[in-house]
């Protein structure tokens, strides 16, 4: 062991963490801060508490607090759109893959009901942080697309009218997953999100009974 080593161990109370292990570890405290404390509150001290990581940890994987906190809302993001990603990967009929991905959607909301806010709040901080926003505009570009190609199917079997758009429809579709969101975040209790999710489905089928 060198100097360096020895002079950073009497500093940091523990060599640098490395590893994806502590990475996931430091991702995971920074969600679980942002939940309890929000993106104001969410201080390196309390990261590095409730990550069971020295503080050094965090500029040694991420740079920066805020390169941290902007890969956690990242996860939050992903992990509440992943399901509906894959089952519109699924082989399956565009309309099941459609119900399907909707289903999922509704399992990950009932699962991670108390990372909804933290999820919104990645939305709101994104357009100030640019590796948060080039990344949730991958996401979102890549689930309208998925959603798009689902609609041209429909439209090609006939299931869907003409008028549809693909592109403008899809964007409606992860608009309205939003708005829900966003009102069982303020409203827990007042709304009932597979009602609304079932819905806005059955606006979007019924489009095939109009000329």
């Amino acid at each position: 062991m060198n100097d360096t080593t020895n002079t950073h161990r009497r500093r940091t109370g523990s060599v640098a963490p490395n590893g994806n292990g502590t990475r996931e570890q430091l991702v995971q405290g920074a969600l679980r801060v942002l939940r309890e404390r929000g993106l104001a509150g969410a201080s390196s001290r309390e990261i590095a508490r409730a990550s069971g990581v020295n503080l050094a940890g965090i500029t040694y994987h991420f740079g920066s607090k805020d390169a941290l906190l902007a890969e956690a809302l990242l996860e939050a993001i992903r992990g509440r759109l992943a399901p509906a990603m894959d089952a519109l990967r699924q082989d399956a009929p565009p309309p099941l893959r459609m119900m399907a991905a909707v289903q999922a959607l509704q399992a990950a909301f009932e699962d991670a009901r108390d990372l909804l806010p933290v999820y919104l709040e990645a939305l709101v901080h994104a357009p100030r942080a640019d590796t948060l926003r080039e990344s949730v505009q991958e996401l979102f570009a890549e689930l309208r697309g998925f959603l798009a190609d689902q609609i041209v199917e429909l439209k090609a079997t006939g299931f869907l009218p003409a008028w549809v758009e693909p592109e403008a429809m899809a964007t409606l579709l992860v608009a309205t997953g939003d708005g829900i969101a966003l009102h069982a975040a303020v409203e827990p209790n007042a709304i009932d999100h597979r009602a609304v999710a079932a819905q806005a489905v059955e606006l979007l089928l019924s489009a095939r009974s109009q000329p």
